[in-house]
């Protein structure tokens, strides 16, 4: 069973060796995996050849942002199973692996999760491994001002909850997170006990701009919401039904 991965990528000059890097990694994996590169706003020509000839490649000729081009790589991505990238991060060997052998393993799981690293630390585990129920992910995060529960791009689901989900919120940020929201607060799943993802720490990242704290706490809240909708209109259905 494939899983796809969806990377959106302006291909920087200074990434284009971390993309080759993540596409490497992704090869780790005994499962079929399909990496969808969406390219935002520049030429399929600068795409490093070794990268091209392992992934299924869209190309825009204008920017159109991250949420965007997730979106238009789920439209395409061949795989039962999604997950995502960033072009500057890299997986864990068999970290795809272990995420869908989760999910077979859990009845009803639609979705499951790991861990984050970065170059100085390891994720705060604010979400426990083990079963997760609809909303449990948005009911660890009290406010949108506290730390986020878990790695929106740790996560792997099934493309059709996604699709159902809507995808990744239109934002010019934190749209990884509202999407996250969605999904697990749609459907169980489960976190698994692993390091499944890795954050590349550069002067290039969006959370080292300028401007990447103007909009931050607002598309938090965006995310937080949503989560709560979702929830608050499965009790309305549940009470309904009852």
């Amino acid at each position: 069973m494939t899983v796809s991965v969806i990377t959106p990528t302006r291909l920087l000059p200074d990434r284009l060796s971390m993309l080759v890097e993540l596409n490497q990694s992704l090869r780790k994996n005994d499962c079929g995996v399909e990496h969808v590169i969406v390219i935002d706003g520049a030429s399929r020509d600068d795409l490093p050849a070794e990268v091209k000839d392992q992934a299924t490649v869209i190309a825009t000729d204008r920017p159109i942002g991250q949420a965007a081009a997730r979106n238009l790589g789920l439209v395409i991505a061949a795989g039962h199973w999604i997950t995502s990238a960033d072009d500057d991060d890299w997986l864990y060997p068999h970290s795809i692996d272990q995420r869908l052998e989760a999910i077979h393993g859990q009845r009803g799981a639609l979705w499951s999760a790991g861990y984050c690293t970065d170059d100085c630390k390891f994720d705060p585990r604010i979400v426990p491994a083990g079963p997760s129920s609809p909303g449990d992910i948005w009911r660890a995060w009290p406010t949108p001002k506290a730390s986020i529960p878990l790695g929106p791009t740790t996560l792997l689901m099934e493309a059709n909850l996604l699709k159902r989900a809507g995808g990744w919120m239109g934002l010019s940020q934190g749209e990884d997170i509202g999407m996250m929201m969605a999904v697990t607060s749609m459907a169980p799943g489960i976190v698994i006990q692993a390091d499944v993802y890795h954050i590349r720490l550069h002067g290039g990242q969006m959370t080292k701009t300028t401007w990447f704290d103007d909009l931050e706490l607002l598309s938090r809240r965006c995310a937080w919401e949503r989560g709560q909708q979702i929830l608050c209109e499965a009790q309305l259905e549940y009470a309904a039904c009852s």
